[in-house]
């Protein structure tokens, strides 16, 4: 918590980010530091309550990457991890490996996929769709919501080979609920639909996308409205309420995003 070299990437009042460079057998390697501190609030206590995490933001993240990487999600490699919690006060830190070689998944896609698309390309752009819907599901059949699931806070990398190696990043905001899952099912998905390039990522690409992420494992991990049954058989055809409350809530991140960007302009 008191180092004090490296290069400040951002600095808020309750958190820092710090890029490390250290010597390691004659190489530099790459490690970022995030350190937390402030009071600590009541809604957090209650997350804590019912997400099974801990209280600190530092030791929480840690325990989140840990829950990704047990049900098969690639994420962050952690190093390190410290907390310091005094009545209502908690002060943390964790500290991750730099990623080499990977990039937003939005980045990519615009810059891998610019139309026309030859049928190779077509192919693996559905296969990226396959695998993307794979992980949503493992993450919400854990029982894991992101809360930030937008494409920037997905990289991907493609090896020598030609195969491709995925990392869920930003896992600060991610919480377990027992209860009232299906809002921030919903929540993911609108912001994965928001987020992907429209000029990229056609409507029957998002169809496909949902058919993958309903069929995967047979079953749905959300009631859709449904409160007699706690998993919905889908099978291959998808759900029209889940994509109708799919597209409301993009519609509303929208017209969200479209206010900030106004405040932004006035500003």
């Amino acid at each position: 918590m008191t180092f004090s070299s490296g290069t400040v990437l951002k600095r808020l009042p309750s958190r820092t980010i710090t890029k490390i460079e250290l010597l390691n057998g004659g190489k530099t390697a790459t490690f970022f530091l995030k350190r937390h501190k402030g009071t600590v609030k009541s809604f957090e206590m209650v997350r804590t309550l019912f997400s099974g995490f801990s209280l600190s933001w530092g030791r929480k993240e840690w325990e989140v990457i840990e829950a990704f990487r047990k049900c098969g999600i690639p994420t962050l490699t952690p190093v390190a991890a410290g907390e310091k919690v005094s009545l209502l006060r908690q002060e943390s830190f964790l500290m991750t490996e730099e990623l080499v070689g990977f990039q937003a998944l939005d980045t990519f896609l615009r810059n891998y996929f610019s139309p026309p698309l030859s049928p190779e390309k077509m192919l693996e752009k559905r296969a990226i769709i396959k695998e993307v819907a794979e992980t949503a599901k493992k993450m919400h059949h854990a029982g894991l919501n992101h809360r930030d699931f937008y494409c920037c806070h997905i990289f991907i990398r493609r090896t020598e080979d030609g195969q491709r190696e995925w990392r869920v990043l930003d896992l600060q905001r991610v919480d377990r609920r027992r209860w009232l899952r299906n809002r921030w099912i919903i929540k993911d998905l609108a912001a994965l639909n928001y987020s992907a390039p429209k000029q990229i990522i056609t409507r029957t690409d998002r169809l496909r996308f949902l058919v993958h992420y309903m069929s995967i494992g047979g079953t749905l991990p959300l009631t859709c409205g449904d409160t007699s049954r706690k998993e919905i058989n889908t099978g291959s055809v998808p759900n029209r309420r889940l994509i109708r409350q799919v597209m409301r809530k993009t519609l509303r991140i929208n017209r969200h995003d479209q206010k900030l960007q106004a405040r932004k302009l006035k500003a």
